[in-house]
């Protein structure tokens, strides 16, 4: 038997493969199935197209394939594919702690201690989102206005009331440099809602235009050729700003930008430049970090993000205990929807050859 800790795309995305191969698994979610997807903002985008991020080949052609499609769709795909679902799925319970056994076997705990059973193998997918990374150097404020990260927005509308009206105690102060600062400071734009753009170091934007479209579009269709040719292939996976409106914004000044802060008092950020901003709101885009932090025995996180691992997948510090959905696990691709897809084929063929054999002396049956 195989627990799976996390119901994001991840851990669905691992119970299919399961099922196809006839083992069985119970998967454990903290809130609901795909709860991130369903919670964030309507108009934050997934970063590749539709065709690179779908779990399943029957979901291609519900939307066009080089669509980058809004969260609320790609939440409603998660939850066609979770219906269909053979293992066992318990939702609204956060485990908390993963003990072992003795005889290579794992146990489970959830946040009150209660025993949620044993299992031959454990994989933790509980991505990112839920572990926002705060500011660094740390940001220290005293309330005077609203903070907050980006993983708590639910409508980007709502800092509306936030601000009270708009511009009328400041910009709101966008903390970050990559993709998630840009959709923010595009859609407060959108909103008429002021705002300026904290920054730690250069900005970074990808081209844009119908050619760099083009050619992003290419793009994935030769990292498919790249990956298949050099196998386990690891870089840097972080994507930049978007480029376009938001780079023409933000290069005349109209968002403007400022450099690292270190304290919000009286409603006024001071920055480590000496530089002072009255603002009305702060939203720190500032990352996340792998959300394993109750399961500190037994994973070994590094200071650079990823995972000493056996292998692509397996703990190197806990036999049995596998990771899926983070930094460079198999390549570059590991922590995207599109690597997460490819990356839970491999792990359940793994997990076939290593467990059935006792799945199917405890069972009888692996089906």
């Amino acid at each position: 038997m195989i627990a799976i800790i996390g119901g994001g795309p991840a851990g669905i995305a691992l119970g299919r493969n399961l099922d196809r191969l006839g083992m069985p698994w119970t998967l454990f979610e903290a809130r609901d199935l795909a709860s991130t997807w369903k919670r964030a903002p309507p108009e934050l985008t997934v970063l590749s197209p539709w065709w690179t991020n779908i779990l399943s080949a029957r979901s291609l052609l519900k939307h066009w394939p080089l669509r980058k499609v809004p969260a609320r769709l790609y939440a409603s795909h998660l939850e066609e594919l979770a219906r269909d679902l053979r293992g066992s799925v318990v939702e609204n319970t956060a485990v908390t702690r993963i003990m072992t056994e003795g005889d290579g076997r794992w146990s489970l705990l959830d946040q009150e201690g209660r025993h949620l059973g044993t299992y031959d193998a454990v994989v933790i997918a509980t991505g990112y989102f839920s572990n926002p990374k705060p500011p660094c150097p740390d940001f220290s404020h005293d309330g005077s206005r609203p903070v907050l990260h980006a993983a708590e927005l639910r409508d980007y509308g709502s800092l509306l009331s936030l601000v009270d009206e708009p511009g009328s105690k400041g910009p709101v102060l966008v903390v970050g440099r990559r993709v998630t600062a840009g959709q923010i400071l595009i859609a407060l734009t959108e909103r008429n809602i002021p705002t300026a753009i904290s920054l730690r170091s250069a900005t970074e934007y990808r081209r844009s235009g119908m050619v760099a479209w083009l050619r992003e579009m290419a793009y994935y269709v030769w990292e498919e050729l790249e990956a298949w040719r050099h196998p386990r292939l690891r870089r840097n996976s972080y994507p930049p700003m978007e480029g376009g409106r938001l780079r023409r914004l933000i290069e005349s000044g109209r968002i403007p930008k400022f450099g690292v802060p270190r304290t919000l008092r009286d409603g006024v950020v001071q920055f480590h430049d000496g530089s002072q901003l009255p603002v009305g709101a702060v939203v720190l885009a500032t990352g996340y970090a792998p959300a394993v932090c109750p399961f500190s025995n037994v994973v070994d996180l590094q200071p650079d993000g990823r995972f000493r691992t056996v292998g692509d997948y397996e703990s190197m510090c806990a036999p049995g205990v596998y990771l899926l959905g983070y930094d460079n696990l198999y390549d570059h691709r590991s922590r995207y929807l599109r690597g997460i897809r490819l990356d839970a084929r491999r792990l359940a063929r793994l997990l076939y050859l290593r467990y059935s054999a006792s799945a199917l002396s405890r069972t009888g049956s692996l089906r």
